[in-house]
């Protein structure tokens, strides 16, 4: 009910000419969207911030080409001033779907996208575990999993309950830390089967990340590589935060030159202003979050706020962010 209202109360705003008002309120300020990984199925139901329908990115992308906003590189929006009404486009994590489901979008319009990329799945190259486990028992509700193995140091057995998912998933993933990688995906799999829930889709391996192959693909597409951290984590001691950021830059080194990788996003937006100056250490020129608001000549560089696109935003909802709308009233509110 609450959404139906304000999508009513956007609208009314809109043909008001509130989004036209706010627009000329905030040239010379940027948008900067955030999107993460793409549906093969209905991981858009699953988790809608974390994964959207392809067709619905294509529909936002090609919103975008027909209006007037400029869409630009993250590196051009921090250079001030300007006097358009600028969107800046981000990815985070690097899941595959990226270039399976949406490599076609992107090559129809070119626009500049900064990709940041955790890099631990990326090299071993297979299911991010704690993902596809909370997507298996989201699709598997009511029934019993039973993980027995004889690598595990003991068993776990209980009924699927939608409160206890988190805890379920926290369980199994720290029961999978004592064996190796590809043992821990056989038991995923085992999991997938025993609930009767694939994880493949054309063969192809749901919830991986890119590999460099397509990394490099992506590249050819105005696709900017960049820093997430190893291991998708944001630590609060200076060299184990150091080291996230340092393995990273080995890794993608392979894609870019490490004189490029500058530019970094905090790991599910968990970061602490001690890290700052760390970043700095590390040649860090820029830094998001997933803080709604605008980037603006007065924004710390290392702290920029994003607006987080997903399957369940309207569009009206889209509009009010990227016209900085949205903006002024959540500081109204």
């Amino acid at each position: 009910m609450f959404k139906a209202i304000k999508i009513a109360i956007l609208l009314v705003i809109k043909y008001a000419g509130g989004f036209w008002l706010a627009k000329q309120l905030n040239k010379g300020n940027t948008c900067v969207l955030c999107y993460h990984g793409f549906s093969y199925k209905d991981e858009s139901s699953f988790r809608p911030k974390l994964f959207m329908k392809p067709e619905h990115f294509a529909s936002r992308m090609q919103w975008l080409a027909n209006s007037s906003y400029k869409v630009v590189s993250l590196q051009e929006a921090t250079k001030h001033p300007h006097k358009e009404n600028c969107v800046v486009l981000t990815m985070d994590d690097g899941w595959a779907a990226t270039y399976e489901l949406i490599s076609e979008t992107l090559a129809k319009h070119q626009f500049p996208l900064m990709l940041y990329i955790t890099s631990y799945y990326a090299a071993k190259q297979g299911a991010v575990i704690n993902v596809a486990l909370a997507y298996l028992f989201w699709k598997s509700i009511g029934k019993s999993v039973k993980v027995n193995d004889d690598r595990l140091d003991s068993t776990i057995e209980c009924l699927i309950e939608k409160h206890k998912i988190s805890q379920i998933v926290d369980e199994i993933s720290c029961a999978l830390q004592s064996v190796a990688f590809q043992e821990r995906q056989e038991i995923l799999c085992q999991i997938s089967e025993q609930l009767g829930h694939s994880l493949l889709h054309n063969n192809q391996l749901m919830f991986r990340s890119l590999n460099l192959d397509e990394m490099l693909a992506l590249k050819k597409l105005n696709v900017d590589i960049q820093l997430h951290t190893h291991r998708h984590c944001s630590p609060q001691e200076e060299q184990a935060f150091k080291n996230e950021i340092m393995e990273n830059i080995q890794f993608l080194s392979q894609v870019m030159t490490k004189e490029d990788l500058q530019h970094f996003c905090y790991p599910s937006g968990e970061y602490y202003l001690t890290q700052l100056p760390w970043l700095s250490d590390c040649n860090v020129r820029t830094a998001t979050t997933v803080q709604s608001g605008m980037l603006t000549p007065q924004t710390d560089l290392l702290q920029i706020p994003r607006f987080l696109d997903g399957a369940d935003v309207h569009q009206l909802e889209f509009e009010a962010e990227l016209c900085g709308l949205a903006s002024y009233l959540r500081k109204l509110l």
